[in-house]
């Protein structure tokens, strides 16, 4: 028995957390409107789109696809916005079913901007934790403007670990 929590286990949480939020923005539809002023985003539905756009980029990365263009993923509406996470996820999926021990290992070039080499398992926590972090930013965000949420988000009481 593994006595860490394994990157799938995450995944699952974070799929879904993903779907949770897609249900409420489908009852809750102009809170993607509202003004943010985290990551620059400007809206929620960009932030989110940016959550989605990591998550994409790093799944890429792991497969060895060239990066997507942020502004020329589809995102207007919540169909077209959540599928650009599940385009990642089923891409993660794709690397945990196949990688080798020496492939979690391997470097990655981040490009100029970062100028760093981490391996692809440091990146694909990364790319988890990011998503984490700003859904933790957007729910604090959403109850300040009364528009609470009906799950609670803690890993623990989710489906991931059961």
């Amino acid at each position: 028995m593994n006595a860490g929590i394994d990157f799938a286990e995450l995944l699952a949480y974070t799929a879904d957390e993903t779907q949770r939020w897609k249900e409420w923005f489908t009852k809750n539809p102009s809170a993607l409107d509202l003004p943010i002023d985290i990551a620059d985003a400007g809206t929620v539905r960009r932030l989110v789109k940016h959550i989605f756009f990591v998550e994409l980029h790093f799944s890429n990365m792991l497969l060895g696809i060239p990066p997507a263009d942020f502004e020329s993923l589809p995102a207007s509406t919540l169909v077209e916005l959540f599928r650009i996470s599940e385009e990642a996820n089923d891409r993660y999926q794709k690397f945990l079913a196949t990688a080798r021990a020496e492939d979690w290992e391997a470097k990655v070039d981040l490009g100029p901007r970062l100028s760093l080499k981490p391996s692809k398992r440091k990146c694909m926590a990364q790319a988890l934790t990011h998503s984490m972090r700003h859904w933790a930013q957007i729910s604090t965000f959403l109850r300040q403007q009364g528009l609470k949420q009906d799950w609670n988000h803690d890993f623990l009481l989710s489906k991931a670990m059961e």
